[in-house]
């Protein structure tokens, strides 16, 4: 019989050619069963090594040889790189019950929608290793032929063996995904994809179970494929060619092959190019199917002596001829023979034989034809001869089947090892969270979805930073509005900082997806709203509402101010109403001259504009919420002092700006670290932080929630033009888990960055951030692309990707976005769904306007935001009849609650009528803003802003349930009837 198989294949007709197609007995979780054989198959992780360094290369190209002489040796195996496809349902699918907000579903599937629209394709590497062969050869061959002459089939396998094969996979599988690869147990459904596309090349769905057998199998491969000369024909099932298909042999590599380089073979299929009609490029889809076996020393000692004696003989009968001459092919291989196995003996050289094979599918011959030539001249620009393998289609198609045999061994290659897996077929680009919303997809070698949620540190125990960095106009806030946006669907309380006043495009998203929203300017009607007296606990805000009022004033007053301030501060903390505007008065009705020019001084300051917001009468609204939702909070004519000027050195203007800003983030932090509030998700957006990381407030801000993020359930999302900056702090540094890397400039600036992305600063990676925004073209800018470092310090390229059209014209930044254009307008106050979290905690949220009655808040009924105007609902602290009535059961008299909501009621100024209209308010009371242009046959647009107070506003008491501290801070609280001659109760927000 081998003299026959030697003969055979010297004439290139082998034994293996005539072998009939494979036959399916079973199919299970990482294993397939034929009536010749079983083999293992696995799924290869891809590793992220296109924006590696050389040396991360080699470390694990080092590994992996390793790990395949150890686990693979002398195994016959298969390897495949396929081709599948991204969809909107297996997307929707991935991200069931991650969001909980707003109507999530259609986010959901506008995503989906996207993901469709762009067919993006996904890559599968899978790795057969052949376990057993299960009956000899030419037996299976009669008996199939019984089989089928009879009408009866002797497919089958026993429960025994399949525990036996089982057992085999899982010891392997422990084994693969150790190494590089991270390999693990290919899903019964995978394979039958894997054999059902081949025989279909249109199939998508296999059969979800964990064992197929039976009729499953027959429809698998009930395909018709009619072998030519040079390429084969697929029929569906109505007789109709499904595609052309051509299988390419890798006949010749050249002596050397440099990686990284031109030495990934395997890795660049999806860099492969063809030109259309138009003169465009487009994508190829190249498939590759590998045979190989990595031989151990033993075997490759032999194979290289055999070689060695084969052109030994070779110049010895050379040399008896006439012309008495050897050629030189003969006596190098001889020498190289040697070579080869002293490095064998050695250093520990492995070889690969190996027979590589593409496929290439097109739906009609002519483009079959072009995407054929494309494949051949890609390969030829590496030095690769590609052929088409002429008269041998149906055999080379055949080899690429799961669970078939090597039929053409003469198209082959025996090489080092390093030299086949230097192929990367593993490599690529992979990045991102393993699960989550999508932001983008990569631009690598491997395309494919990049998910990001940007709350996700803090349950998995990480760090919760998030960065943006970048030139502006390159997409890098649109980019954290929509990390934002994703993390206010899945129910988590969203404050985004606008600083620069440009980000109300989010909020405008939001509405129109039924999430609770607001744009939030922090005006004069806002009086107080920044008051550190009113947002800190007592013990905290003794110490920095006196700091807050001192930065108000000018240098030459600061001296003689500290003492009388802390003084005037401390007597005002004992009022049942503390806040800085007491503390002013207090100071400017003291006996002493110059404690009255200061408080003189303060109060001129805070009178006007900004200044109100941080020391002004407290107005009785507040503008700050913390229901789940996303609230945008901008400051307008907020001016920062630049960071070279020293204190003593700043304007009016510039000391209320800082006033103002550490007023907002007092709020912030005291927000995150409450404690009934921690197990609320919480996710801080700041937006051009450069403007903070200048102040030492801001710096001290942000330096915090980074490092006690994790513990509080709080995120942070940073984003700034200036990575300089950002190195300056280490604190924050250290807890940066996912970095988005958009283009700069100068080499200080470049180098930080790459410092960030723990790439090295050397001219490649320097050239790539510089252009990482150029387009193709170099002449326009290529808007969202950028490099992104995941939580695992895996760095690749990506796309941020808007969506709809819709969501990028509501996000849209630039000076003439309708939204930036749009000045402030009164408001109906939005009705806001109940907060789904409220179970979640044991101990009730106080609102901000009854806190100091004790009053019960009754939540308003719940129903989503619409498209569509709705009759507004009455704000929850609005006089209305139903308040007065739920105020009447409490043992608080209800007189002084009736008494104290007409007050509010003007500052609102949005009292509901019956058409669901709101009144305009007088020029006094807030500015008239021009129409928003809507008809009532147009789509409306999203509510732009809200001066009107949002929702309750929950404000926490560190101590409410200690008896001691409600008596002492909260004497409304006795059950005393109540003093005619006490003023009503004000709308404090009560802060400890």
């Amino acid at each position: 019989m081998k003299i026959a198989d030697k003969l055979l294949n010297l004439v290139g007709v082998g034994r293996e050619r005539g072998l009939p197609p494979p036959r399916l007995v079973a199919i299970a979780d990482g294993l397939l069963v034929t009536e010749r054989s079983a083999e293992a198959w696995f799924l290869i992780s891809v590793a992220n090594t296109d924006l590696a360094t050389e040396a991360e290369q080699d470390a694990a190209l080092d590994a992996a040889v390793s790990a395949a002489a150890t686990i693979l040796g002398d195994r016959l195996s298969h390897l495949k790189v396929v081709w599948g496809r991204s969809t909107g349902q297996d997307y929707i699918d991935s991200i069931a019950g991650h969001y909980r907000l707003g109507d999530h579903e259609a986010w959901a599937q506008t995503r989906a929608d996207r993901i469709d629209e762009m067919r993006m394709p996904e890559r599968y590497v899978a790795l057969g290793v052949h376990l057993s062969d299960r009956d000899p050869r030419a037996t299976a061959q009669v008996r199939g032929s019984i089989s089928d002459a009879l009408g009866t089939t002797s497919w089958r396998v026993s429960a025994r063996e399949l525990a036996h094969l089982d057992e085999r996979v899982r010891k392997l599988a422990r084994q693969l995904g150790s190494t590089v690869w991270r390999a693990h147990t290919a899903p019964a459904e995978v394979i039958s994809w894997l054999i059902s596309r081949e025989m279909h090349r249109g199939a998508v769905a296999a059969p979800r179970r964990g064992l197929i057998t039976g009729a499953s199998l027959a429809r698998l491969t009930s395909g018709r494929v009619v072998p030519y000369t040079d390429h084969l024909r697929i029929y569906d099932t109505r007789g109709q060619i499904a595609a052309y298909t051509t299988v390419l042999a890798m006949t010749d590599f050249p002596e050397e092959l440099e990686t990284p380089g031109a030495g990934e073979w395997l890795r660049t299929l999806s860099e492969i190019k063809a030109i259309d009609d138009d003169g465009d490029e487009i994508d190829v889809t190249v498939e590759a199917s590998v045979r190989f076996r990595v031989l151990t020393k033993k075997t490759a000692r032999h194979l290289v002596d055999e070689t060695r004696k084969s052109a030994k003989e070779q110049r010895r009968s050379a040399a008896k001829g006439t012309a008495e001459e050897t050629a030189d092919e003969i006596v190098e291989t001889e020498r190289v023979m040697r070579e080869v196995k002293r490095d064998i003996n050695r250093s520990g050289l492995t070889l690969v034989e190996d027979h590589p094979r593409l496929l290439v599918s097109a739906d009609t011959r002519e483009d079959l034809e072009a995407y054929v030539d494309a494949v051949i001249a890609h390969y030829a620009d590496r030095g690769i001869t590609v052929a088409a393998g002429a008269d041998e289609q149906r055999d080379l198609w055949l080899e690429s089947l799961p669970g078939d045999q090597l039929r053409v061994p003469d198209l082959g290659h025996v090489r080092e090892s390093t030299a086949f897996f230097g192929s990367w077929f593993w490599g690529g680009a992979s990045i991102g969270d393993a699960t989550g919303p999508a932001i983008g997809y990569l631009t690598g070698s491997t395309p494919g979805l990049v998910r990001f949620d940007a709350a996700a540190g803090s349950a998995l125990g990480d760090a919760t930073t998030t960065l943006f960095l970048g030139r502006s106009g390159r997409g890098k806030t649109t980019a954290a509005m929509m990390g934002g946006l994703d993390s206010a669907f899945a129910g988590a309380w969203v404050p985004l900082l606008d600083l620069k006043g440009d980000a109300a495009g989010v909020s405008a998203v939001a509405a129109e997806y039924g999430v609770p929203t607001a744009v939030i300017e922090i005006t004069a009607q806002f009086s107080g709203a920044a008051d550190l007296l009113r947002v800190l606990p007592v013990d905290d805000a003794l110490l920095q509402a006196p700091s807050q009022l001192m930065l108000l004033l000018p240098p030459h007053l600061r001296g003689a101010a500290e003492a009388p301030v802390m003084a005037a501060t401390r007597a005002e903390i004992q009022s049942p109403d503390p806040s800085s505007w007491g503390v002013i008065q207090r100071l400017c009705n003291s006996d002493s001259e110059t404690v009255r020019t200061v408080g003189f001084a303060l109060r001129d300051l805070v009178e006007t504009g900004l200044g109100s917001v941080v020391a002004g009468p407290p107005s009785g609204l507040s503008s700050l919420t913390t229901n789940p939702g996303l609230w945008v909070v901008q400051m307008p004519g907020l001016t920062l002092p630049s960071p070279e000027s020293a204190p003593e050195s700043w304007s009016p203007i510039e000391r209320v700006g800082m006033a103002c800003l550490r007023g907002c983030l007092a709020w912030m932090v005291r927000t995150t670290g409450r404690r009934e509030f921690r197990g609320r998700s919480k996710v801080v957006i700041v937006p051009e932080v450069h403007l903070l990381t200048k102040t030492p407030d801001g710096a001290s801000f942000l330096d915090y929630i980074a490092r006690v993020g994790r513990a509080l359930g709080a995120s942070l999302v940073l984003d700034t033009q200036d990575p300089a900056s950002i190195l300056k702090l280490p604190g924050l540094v250290e807890q940066i888990t996912t970095l988005f890397a958009f283009s700069l400039r100068s080499r200080e600036q470049v180098d930080s960055l790459l410092e960030l992305l723990g790439r090295p600063q050397t001219a490649p990676y320097q050239t790539l951030v510089r252009g990482i925004n150029t387009a193709a073209n170099g002449k326009s800018i290529r808007h969202g692309h950028c490099i992104m470092r995941d939580r695992w310090d895996e760095v690749a390229t990506v796309q941020i990707d808007i969506p709809s059209q819709r969501v990028a014209a509501l996000l849209r930044t630039t000076p003439e976005s309708e939204h930036a254009n749009t000045p402030a307008a009164p408001a109906p106050t939005p009705q806001l769904p109940a907060d789904p979290f409220a179970e979640d905690y044991e101990e009730p949220l106080e609102p901000a306007a009854t806190a100091q009655a004790h009053i019960p808040y009754e939540e308003p009924p719940t129903t989503p935001l619409q498209d569509t105007p709705t009759p507004a609902a009455p704000p929850p602290h609005a006089p209305s009849a139903p308040v007065a009535q739920a105020a009447a059961p409490v043992t608080q008299p209800a007189a002084p609650v009736a008494q104290a909501a007409p007050p509010v009621a003007q500052q609102t100024g949005h009292p509901p009528t019956p058409n669901g209209q709101t009144h305009n308010l007088p020029a006094a009371a807030t500015p008239a803003a021009p129409s928003n242009g809507h008809t009532p046959t147009e789509p409306p647009q999203p509510p732009v802003r809200y001066e009107s107070p949002i929702g309750p506003d929950e404000v926490y008491d560190q101590e409410a349930d200690e008896a001691a501290y409600n008596e002492a801070m909260y004497p409304a609280h006795n059950d005393s009837p109540p003093d005619p001659n006490r003023p009503p109760p004000t709308n404090k927000e009560h802060v400890a």
